[in-house]
This record gives structure tokens, C-alpha cells and sequence, in this order.
């Protein structure tokens, strides 16, 4: 009896062996995914080429080709503040060889502020990293009297008409920039949307707006005298502008909202995929060419985990929401 005992014992102690090796070399063969990568990678920026969001994902897909062996394509899909790109990217293979080059436009004011059913950011998507932030520069023409901030912010106490604000489109950044700024220094101003910041901007420098919220990809407007800066977002100042202030100096802490940017690969995408990529990615924002695009741009480089881009894709959402609820705020249909 003891001696059938004991060789029931050791044949399962043999299945069990077995089971865990079977288990262990499966595990492998998922993190090495049948050699993924073994063909192109496709990164969709939904966003025209040239921009601060393009210029980023070129850089990383180069880095990221260099790393992996394997050629990463970028394809511009503009359209829709970015949500053409993005549904492209949310029924595409759930394979990590299609990725969304995504910002704080395309994956959290797109879907919080457009009714009529964009992309549901964490059903459709896997976030993978956040690579950058991006503060805003405030702005007025170089012909205004403004040469400080709180002279806007006394004008537009005195006169509340007299206060207007160019952004590039209904629910954009620069929009709900420009009502966090009302809401913060408790002024009103005119929002004037146009269909592109570099729009806005022109009529900034002709001194037809008061002042806007623009991407430090314009940085060339205030290098040549065309704006004046007063102010920028984040919580430091920008190295390529070191002698303006950020709105938390001078005490306007509530007027914030960094642009980030980051990649997603479509939502069921193997976790192993999304951490090699993740691995991959982060480690290409270390190169030379990067870092010095980052300075040049103005942008923190991150580099964060994929637990760690999730939350702040929900923080931001709640913090959109709040906003648009108290300045109803929509998104042009």
C-alpha cells in the first residue's frame, strides 16, 4: 500500500514537473513572440507632417529601427483633431506592428469633449509609454502694451470685453487653456478658434487677437520678435526661455494642462509586446538626436511605464471633463 502510495506520489510529482516546464517554455515563447519584430512597424501620427507631434515620432522611429532591426514606418493620417488615426490604429492587428503616436488632443480632448462616438481611449487601446510633456507659452503681439501678465489680467478685470484669445479649433488645448486662464484670474475674454495655430498666430502677431496659448514649435516667432512671451505653463521654467516666468511663479497655479505625448498599440495587444516596445522605446528617448530635439522643442522627455501612462490618460480625462462641464466647452461636429 505504502509503495503504490509513493509511486502515485512521484508520478505526480513527475506531471507536475512537466506542466511547469511545459508553462515555463510557453511563457518564453510569448515574450519572444516568434522573434517579434520580423517585419515593419507602423507608427500613425494623426496629425499633419512637420508638426511638434510628427517631428517626435520620426526621431523615436528612428531610434526604435535602429534598436529592433526591423524598418518603422511613420503615416501621417490627419483629420478630426487626431481621431481618424486613432480608429485607424483601434481596429487595426492587436500584433504591436501598428502603434498610435498619441498626445493629450487625440486621447483625451477628442474622445471627452466630441459627442457622437469617438474611440473609448483604455477599451480600445493598450498604452505602452508617455515620451514627452510639453508646456505652453503664453503670448501677445510684440506691438502690445502687455509686457507683463498681470496687466492683461487687470485689463481684463476693468474691461471684460476688451480681451480676446486665438486657439486652433473648439475643445484644442489652446481653447481650454484660454477658459482655464477666465476661470483662474477670474476675467472674461472673446474665444477666437481658428483651423490652424499657425493661423492664430498671424493674427497674434498683427495685433488683431489680445494673446494666445502656443506650442514651443513656434519658438521661432519669439526668437525673431514677433510675440512676446509672458508666461508659460508646467511646473519649470523652459530652458529655451529661461527669463519668463511659469504661471505657478506668479500665482496662477490652476492654469495648466501639459501636452503630452506618448504611444498605444491597439487594446489586446500581448503584454509582452507591449513591454518589449515599451523597453525599446524608452531607450531610444536616451539618444543624442532626441535629446537634443527635445531641448530645441521645449519638451520633458518621460519615459514611463505602461501602468504609469494609463493613470495619467485618466487623471487628464477627469481634469478635461471638470472643465467642460463648467465652461461648456464642445468640440466643432
Amino acid at each position: 500500500m505504502s509503495h503504490t502510495h509513493n509511486l502515485a506520489n512521484h508520478k505526480l510529482a513527475v506531471l507536475l514537473l512537466a506542466i511547469f516546464v511545459v508553462s515555463i517554455s510557453s511563457t518564453d515563447s510569448i515574450a519572444k513572440d516568434d522573434n517579434y519584430p520580423d517585419k515593419p512597424i507602423i507608427i500613425v501620427v494623426p496629425f499633419s507632417p512637420g508638426g511638434s507631434t510628427d517631428i517626435q515620432a520620426r526621431l523615436v522611429a528612428k531610434g526604435l529601427s535602429e534598436r529592433v532591426g526591423q524598418p518603422v514606418i511613420v503615416e501621417n493620417r490627419p483629420g478630426a483633431g487626431g481621431s481618424i488615426g486613432a480608429k485607424a490604429v483601434a481596429s487595426a492587428g492587436a500584433d504591436g506592428y501598428t502603434l498610435l503616436f498619441a498626445s493629450t488632443s487625440s486621447l483625451v480632448s477628442e474622445p471627452v469633449l466630441r459627442s457622437g462616438g469617438n474611440v473609448d481611449v483604455l477599451k480600445d487601446f493598450a498604452p505602452v509609454t508617455q515620451i514627452t510633456d510639453m508646456p505652453f507659452v503664453f503670448v501677445v503681439s510684440s506691438k502690445s502694451r502687455h509686457t507683463a501678465l498681470d496687466s492683461v489680467i487687470a485689463e481684463g478685470k476693468k474691461q471684460p470685453s476688451a480681451l480676446t484669445y486665438a486657439s486652433w479649433g473648439s475643445g484644442s488645448a489652446g481653447h481650454l487653456l484660454g477658459e482655464m486662464f477666465k476661470q483662474t484670474t477670474k476675467t472674461d475674454s472673446l474665444h477666437v478658434p481658428y483651423k490652424g495655430e499657425a493661423l492664430g498666430i498671424a493674427d497674434i502677431i498683427g495685433g488683431q487677437i489680445t494673446m494666445m496659448f502656443f506650442t514651443p514649435v513656434n519658438m521661432a516667432h519669439i526668437s525673431n520678435g514677433s510675440v512676446r512671451p509672458l508666461a508659460v505653463t508646467g511646473a519649470k521654467r523652459m530652458s529655451p526661455l529661461p527669463n519668463v516666468p511659469t504661471f505657478v511663479e506668479l500665482g496662477y497655479a490652476g492654469i495648466s494642462l501639459p501636452m503630452w505625448f506618448g504611444f498605444v498599440a491597439p487594446a489586446k495587444t500581448p503584454m509582452a509586446v507591449i513591454s518589449y516596445l515599451n523597453k525599446e522605446i524608452n531607450h531610444s528617448l536616451s539618444s543624442p538626436q532626441f535629446v537634443q530635439a527635445a531641448q530645441t522643442m521645449g519638451v520633458t522627455i518621460v519615459g514611463s511605464t505602461p501602468a504609469q501612462f494609463t493613470e495619467r490618460i485618466q487623471t487628464d480625462a477627469k481634469l478635461v471633463a471638470e472643465l467642460a462641464r463648467t465652461a461648456n466647452i464642445k468640440m466643432d461636429n
